[in-house]
């Protein structure tokens, strides 16, 4: 359970900066499924090493 809400903290957090880079350029940032579901689970590979670390 820690693993799933650690990756979606940082799934959140990367929506914020690219939120933040929207507002500050003025643009529409438009990421596809193909690059996005990688980011995705990327997020949670990082959030389980992590967790695993802590739990050793």
């Amino acid at each position: 359970m820690e693993t799933f809400g650690r990756g979606c903290l940082y799934i959140i957090i990367g929506i914020g900066v690219l939120l933040l880079l929207a507002i500050v350029t003025q643009s529409h940032i438009n990421i596809p499924f193909f690059i996005a579901i990688p980011l995705v689970i990327l997020a949670f590979y990082i959030a389980k090493k992590r967790t695993d670390e802590k739990n050793n």
